[in-house]
């Protein structure tokens, strides 16, 4: 053992000159270099200020100078070793972008090797914001480039101070879990996380299913080997269950129509316990399909508004549902129908303000010409029977015409010049209730003479607008700050008499949504079939983007 006094008495001298020439030596290169950095820094906003806003962050050099003028210039991310501390937090955040649904490459760091000078510090530094930046954008509202491939979507998009994000990041104790909370809030957002995740795990398991011969349809008492396939499939898409431990299982028994039955219901399809031509499709969809599938859907819901208010209307289109949420529970849930492929629907918000029963419906023109003409030119009783009058125009002036005493071959698509109102009633295509929140699309909920649609899987059959399965349980909840509006009253007035608006004391934000994928709170996982063809073109982007 040392003497430590012994070695202290016995070298004061020379350890405290060597001290002191160490700090004469490098303590002024130290103060130089740290100084240079500062002043490289510095520069380099300014060099860079042309592509800063054109950049990956999209900032503006006065917005950065400000930020970094603040600490003095001083790094954040990046020294002369390489990243700090806050850099290699920084630097794990990024390299989890997967788990959002967001691709990694995209936000690399700095390339091999230290940065080495001041001036490689500098623009390793202002690169790594930049990256920071590009990150919180993403996924606090989407990517841009794939926004771009969605014309249908007209929801405004959420903004990001972005000023304000390097703020916080700059001073944050944590900057992953800071960038982390600035994904979507929205609890569907995290359980399509935890599905992600979830999937790729069985991924990274090998799980994926093999894909499904095509061939006779499988039912309850078939025997044939596809059906030993089919449990295999199940059992790595999750829905085996029971199904799995068949002691032959060559056979299509009591446990895999169950197995099937889950599986259509998680899909949107019949559930009758039959594996025919859909649910042959649906099983031959790989695990990296549906990967991707939950990718795109978390996407759009970065493009979704933060508050959608309290309480508010969702309406999925490609899920067929309605959802009315209040205090962060569906107090509301109804089948609805929705426009057909070549008149989808498009995704927007508004806010219902009204309702309208026992309403007229005035005919809009596209469809007064390319349907209405068509049937009356055939039938002339055609608009006697559906209860359909005839005016001269659009004006509050135009006359009523008898329409037994028009030529309508005489009329085409370009030189229509009526307008058709259908009167309330029992064929009145909008039923007897709309909820009219005014748009420029004229899309609206409304209730429907049809009710039997309400029955089929897959329900695109209106024009544009939506229709809904439980309009008078719609009409009670949206009325709750009405006084007097009971169920027994609306259903009263539902039953016919005169056109009435009744004012909303409480107007309710509608959201008209796309997604093809969702998880429920109790963590099943929900697919559908991509009716508009919608998840095509962003996978296509995203094929492309990263080829």
């Amino acid at each position: 053992m040392i003497n430590a006094s012994v070695h202290l008495g016995f070298f004061p001298k020379q350890v405290f000159a060597t001290v002191a020439l160490v700090f004469t030596i490098f303590l002024p290169w130290a103060e130089a270099t740290a100084s240079s950095v500062e002043q490289s820094l510095a520069a380099a906003i300014t060099a860079r200020e042309p592509d800063l806003k054109r950049g990956p962050g999209a900032i503006a050099a006065d917005d950065m100078r400000a930020v970094y003028a603040s600490r003095g210039f001083r790094p954040l991310w990046v020294d002369r070793d390489g990243l700090t501390a806050a850099g290699q937090a920084l630097e794990a955040v990024l390299d989890s972008a997967a788990e959002d649904g967001l691709d990694p490459a995209r936000y690399a760091l700095l390339p091999a090797g230290l940065p080495g000078t001041p001036g490689g510090i500098a623009e390793a530094e202002l690169d790594a914001t930049l990256m920071l930046l590009r990150f919180a954008k993403d996924l606090a509202t989407g990517r841009p480039a794939l926004r771009r491939q969605a014309p249908e979507h007209h929801i405004e998009a959420p903004t990001l101070d972005l000023p304000g994000v390097l703020a916080a990041a700059a001073a944050a104790p944590d900057v992953g879990a800071y960038l982390r909370s600035l994904a979507p809030p929205h609890p569907a957002y995290q359980r399509l996380r935890a599905a992600l995740a979830e999937h790729r795990a069985r991924a990274a398991d090998g799980a994926a299913w093999p894909a499904f011969p095509d061939g006779p349809t499988l039912r309850r008492g078939d025997s044939d080997e596809r059906v030993r396939l089919l449990r295999d499939v199940l059992a790595r898409t999750g829905d085996g269950g029971p199904a799995t431990m068949a002691l032959q299982p060559a056979l299509f028994d009591g446990a895999l129509e169950d197995a099937v039955t889950a599986f259509q219901e998680r899909h949107g399809l019949t559930p009758d316990g039959v594996v025919g031509p859909k649910t042959r499709a649906a099983l031959d969809v790989s695990l990296a399909a549906r990967i991707r599938q939950i990718e795109i859907n978390m996407e759009r819901w970065r493009w979704m508004p933060r508050d959608l208010g309290e309480p508010h209307v969702l309406v999925n289109m490609a899920g067929f549902e309605l959802s009315m949420v209040e205090g962060g529970d569906e107090v509301l849930g109804m089948r609805v129908v929705v426009g057909l492929p070549y008149r989808s629907t498009p995704v927007f918000s508004g806010k219902i303000t009204y309702l309208e029963f026992n309403p007229y419906w005035n005919i809009p023109h596209s469809i007064a010409t390319k349907d209405m003409l068509p049937r009356v030119q055939q039938d002339p009783s055609y608009f006697d029977a559906q209860g359909i009058r005839v005016f001269t125009g659009w004006g509050s002036e135009a006359l009523e015409l008898d329409p037994w005493m028009i030529d309508w071959w005489a009329f085409s698509r370009g030189n229509f010049p009526f307008r058709l109102r259908q009167d309330p009633g029992p064929k009145n295509a909008l039923g007897r209730v709309k909820f009219m929140f005014p748009n420029r699309f004229a899309v609206y909920l409304h209730d429907t003479p049809s009710p039997e649609l309400f029955r089929r899987a897959v329900r695109t059959f209106s024009s544009g607008c939506i229709r809904v399965e439980k309009p008078a349980d719609l009409a009670h909840r949206l009325l709750a700050h009405n006084r007097g509006w009971s169920p027994e009253r609306i259903a009263e007035t539902m039953q016919g008499g005169p056109r009435r608006i009744v004012t909303l004391n409480r107007p309710v934000p509608v959201h008209l949504t796309y997604l093809t994928a969702w998880s429920s709170a109790d963590g099943t996982v929900h697919f559908r079939d991509d009716i508009y063809g919608r998840d095509a073109v962003l996978s296509n982007a995203l094929v492309a983007r990263s080829g």
